[in-house]
């Protein structure tokens, strides 16, 4: 590659680069909390586990609005294994719901899939233990997907859609990029990224941990708004005639391509906007061709 050729590449990626920069400049910062195994119950399984007429106490309250940690506990117990002091979050859901982490499945030697919560499709069964009683819990386990909590007006504000999926970059001493995690919007959600233990262990979460996510990846049709303003600047250059002149306008970069086609249109002379730039080896082309270059106030280039 001879020097010319080294300025015109040097001078192409010169001109994207402000728009790239652009692109990845905003990000959104979520606060990002580690999500301990816990259980989820129906009020049938309370009763149950903790005896007829029982209901949840509140220990203290999650960040997530009208959810609590619980001041009941129970056992997980597998025919390979069992956890005690599980964690019980309420109020009630309409299906008893398990959260491990990864970690957590290997001792209780369940194979548990990666799924949003709600989503039970395929999920492990263990046996729930209560003060008093027992019940098995059918298709109840899962690792709960890394996923974002947001409420309308700040997912309306970022141009994040429902169950959208992310990549969050966290920072901290070990920093990390989780990729697909899922959006999730809601009136009575609190912002807030939530991972599992084994996640928050890997990248070594800190006491108020921060993710980033890049406008770039806010959304598909962010996405596509941002390649279609990147194809626009710099927009392709034209040749209009302006008297009995041909007039270049638009466009930003002039490349020996570019200068080999205008060489054959232009003729001997040819004005140029002062926003665009020449590159070495184009202004050598249209020399040779014998095309005299002017710039908007008459000078030659």
């Amino acid at each position: 590659m001879n020097r010319e050729q080294i300025t015109e590449l040097i001078f192409s990626v010169l001109s994207e680069y402000d728009i790239r920069k652009q692109q990845e400049e905003w990000q959104l910062e979520i606060p990002v909390e580690a999500s301990a195994r816990h259980v989820h119950l129906t009020e049938e399984a309370i009763h149950i586990l903790f005896g007829e007429g029982a209901s949840l106490t509140v220990d203290r309250p999650l960040s997530q609005p009208g959810q609590f940690l619980s001041k009941e506990r129970v056992t997980l117990v597998t025919q390979k294994g069992k956890i005690d002091q599980v964690a019980v979050l309420g109020p009630t859901r309409p299906a008893v719901q398990v959260e491990l982490s990864n970690t957590d499945c290997r001792q209780l030697g369940i194979q548990a899939p990666v799924r949003l919560s709600g989503d039970l499709t395929g999920a492990a069964s263990v046996y729930l233990v209560g003060p008093k009683g027992m019940m098995e819990a059918r298709e109840s386990a899962i690792v709960a997907q890394a996923h974002i909590h947001f409420p309308p007006e700040e997912a309306k504000r970022a141009g994040i859609q429902d169950k959208e999926e992310v990549s969050v970059t966290i920072e901290s001493e070990r920093k990390i990029t989780l990729e697909r995690v899922i959006c999730r919007i809601s009136s009575q959600s609190g912002l807030a990224m939530h991972i599992d233990l084994d996640e928050a262990n890997a990248c070594l979460l800190p006491k108020n941990g921060i993710g980033k996510i890049k406008i770039k990846e806010r959304s598909k049709k962010s996405r596509q708004n941002s390649r279609k303003e990147s194809q626009k600047e710099p927009p392709k250059e034209v040749l209009v005639t302006e008297g009995s002149l041909p007039y270049l306008v638009g466009g930003r970069l002039v490349t020996e391509a570019a200068a080999r086609q205008l060489a054959a249109d232009a003729g001997k002379e040819l004005r140029i906007s002062d926003e665009i730039i020449l590159t070495p080896s184009a202004k050598d082309v249209l020399h040779h061709a014998g095309v005299n270059v002017l710039r908007q106030g008459g000078k030659f280039v």
